[in-house]
């Protein structure tokens, strides 16, 4: 597909991308561009991927709080809350 459609480009050095372009690259509100110019002076624009949440999340390093926690762990903090919330109820907080 072949598609060709001029803008002008304003003061600020913005212009809009024709509807018929963003429809054809299914852009939305937010989404980026990377603007790439070649060595013979033509201008390449190409959308930046969205990543969906798994892709981010295995950018990030996992999560470790020293060791894994255990039962006793987390009835733990259950007691130690619901302990914390009783005396708030009992002062007014």
């Amino acid at each position: 597909m072949s598609i060709t459609i001029d803008a002008t480009l304003t003061s600020k050095g913005q212009f809009t991308l024709p509807a018929e372009i963003r429809q054809a690259l299914n852009l939305r509100s937010g989404d980026q561009l990377r603007f790439e110019l070649t060595d013979d002076m033509e201008l390449k624009v190409v959308p930046k991927r969205r990543r969906s949440i798994r892709e981010l999340r295995e950018l990030l390093p996992p999560l470790t709080l020293g060791r894994p926690l255990t039962q006793a762990d987390i009835d733990d903090s259950v007691t130690e809350a619901m302990n914390e919330q009783e005396e708030r109820v009992r002062s007014g907080r």
